[in-house]
């Protein structure tokens, strides 16, 4: 009590709105068993790939923290992600990653509460963060982990075609995050195993997974590929009807009529080349008979040509060696 008495004559000689605070201060710290606390989001948080997430901060008891220094950081003081300090932000000291990422909101400072907004939060974000409150009398923080996640493009399933005596698909997906888990399933809901599977990690963090397997028999006609976010526990699936007509082995005689049908075409090609030499072969014939043909006419008409003319020359001939005849007087009596 005489702390209390000591301290309330101290504030006469101090302007109102910092005795207020000087006031509110010693409240707090004088009271046994009121000791401040700073209070985060928790142990743990998560945030979707390209979503905006809040770190709430607000200390354990009402208090203007207006002119306090409020430091987020990730792992470490000395990695700011935003500074509040003198009542203004300060960004010079804030990582490259966070420029331009983050939104103070400052409402309920009064009240000792503030909210740090993030925008498109990413797989490099990922990690433990902590936020501070200081002043010249008072220091805390509260630390927790940051956990993102993301589920990917809807599975694509593509048949790739006939192999080691079944039918192989493909199924690929885009935009995970963290690594993905890939299972073929059949129309009973048993796994199948895979014949590949490949997951790559591009530039911004998201996994991109790509599976296949081989499906042999009428038995698993209908195939599902899930996909599923380990930490979300969600999923994406995708069910492929598959006709009996393009499973091999689906029924007995089906490679007998597959070989009886290759022989056919091989007969088939035969018969064809055949007819088309013997049709190569009658245009030959057909040709030379058409040539000797013309050249047998030519030789008719030269000597068709070559008789009329004769014919005129005797006729010439006749007329010139004939004597003339004169018709002969009649008798009178």
């Amino acid at each position: 009590m005489a702390d209390f008495l000591v301290a309330l004559e101290f504030l006469k000689g101090v302007p109102l709105p910092s005795s207020l605070l000087i006031f509110t201060h010693v409240l707090l710290f004088l009271q046994p068993g009121k000791a401040i606390s700073v209070i985060g989001p928790g142990e743990s948080m998560m945030a979707g790939i390209g979503e905006e997430v809040e770190f709430p901060c607000h200390l354990s008891q009402y208090l203007d923290v207006e002119h306090m220094e409020i430091l987020w950081f990730r792992g470490q003081a000395s990695d700011v992600v935003h500074l509040y300090q003198n009542g203004q932000e300060l960004f010079g000291r804030q990582m490259v990653q966070f420029q331009n990422r983050t939104k103070l909101l400052t409402d309920e400072i009064t009240t000792g509460s503030v909210i740090l907004q993030l925008q498109g939060v990413a797989p490099s974000d990922e990690g433990p963060y902590g936020c501070r409150f200081l002043s010249s009398n008072f220091s805390g923080e509260a630390i927790w982990e940051l956990e993102v996640a993301g589920l990917g493009s809807d599975p694509h399933i593509s048949l790739e075609g006939y192999k080691e005596g079944g039918i192989q698909l493909r199924c690929s997906s885009t935009g995970w995050y963290p690594k993905p888990k890939a299972q073929w399933r059949d129309q009973q809901g048993r796994c199948l195993p895979p014949e590949s599977e490949v997951i790559i990690q591009d530039v911004r963090g998201l996994f991109h997974l790509e599976t296949s397997v081989v499906v042999r028999g009428r038995a698993h006609s209908n195939v599902s590929c899930c996909i599923q976010n380990p930490l979300l526990l969600q999923k994406k699936e995708f069910v492929i009807q598959i006709a009996d007509a393009f499973l091999p082995g689906a029924f007995p005689w089906r490679s007998a009529f597959l070989g009886t049908l290759a022989i056919v075409s091989l007969l088939l090609v035969f018969l064809v080349a055949l007819a088309r030499a013997c049709a190569q072969k009658q245009l030959r014939r057909r040709g030379k008979l058409t040539s000797q043909l013309e050249k047998l006419q030519m030789e008719l008409d030269w000597r068709r040509a070559e008789g009329q003319a004769g014919v005129k020359r005797e006729c010439s001939a006749t007329s010139l060696h004939s004597e003339p005849v004169f018709p002969q007087p009649l008798n009178t009596p």
